[in-house]
């Protein structure tokens, strides 16, 4: 069973955080909708930066992980929501970057 977070920091970066460490480049070219983030367990979620300055993580599909979500309130301090997924996640891909369990 892992744990992981994923949030956004700065303008260009995704995070995740827990058993499975990695930092995605967002795109510069991402259009208005954001990215979308596939895990293994099913779970599918799309990530954006906002034009107010603030990442934006909707949930799409829930896949077998259980998973919670923390909204951001302010622009400056508490920027980006939190989406936190605990379940079998080994993998997790954005776009044409991967990261997984144990690399």
């Amino acid at each position: 069973m892992s744990k992981i977070t994923v949030y956004g920091a700065s303008d260009d970066l995704i995070e995740i955080e827990g058993d499975i460490s990695e930092e995605f480049n967002y795109p510069y070219n991402a259009d208005d909708k954001g990215v979308l983030l596939a895990f293994s367990d099913g779970t599918l979620a799309r990530i954006k930066y906002d034009s107010g300055g603030m990442w934006r993580i909707t949930p799409h599909a829930r896949g077998t992980a259980t998973w919670s979500k923390t909204e951001a309130t302010d622009g400056d301090k508490d920027y980006s929501d939190r989406l936190t997924l605990e379940g079998d996640i080994r993998w997790i891909v954005m776009g044409d970057q991967m990261c997984r369990l144990g690399k």
